[in-house]
């Protein structure tokens, strides 16, 4: 049975719980796939080379929202 679409109606609960090394684990591998997308962009044409870069673009801001959370839980630890 496939899972049912989130409801948009309910409030963003925030990012899951988990451990600050599996964010690390994260954040470290949507940066090696925006590397990887924009090393095979080389090898495509120019309509697809733009949606790999989209792609790319996306994990990358994906990557520095995680960062910043992992500071942000730094931050709270310290204090």
């Amino acid at each position: 049975m496939a899972p049912s679409p989130p409801d948009l109606a309910t409030p963003d609960p925030g990012p899951p719980h988990l451990a600050p090394d599996d964010w690390r684990r994260l954040r470290d591998a949507l940066r090696y796939q925006g590397r990887d997308l924009h090393h095979r962009s080389y090898a495509v044409d120019a309509r697809r080379r733009e949606l790999l870069w989209e792609e790319m673009d996306r994990c990358l801001a994906l990557a520095d929202r995680i960062e910043r959370h992992l500071d942000a839980l730094d931050e709270a630890d310290a204090g």
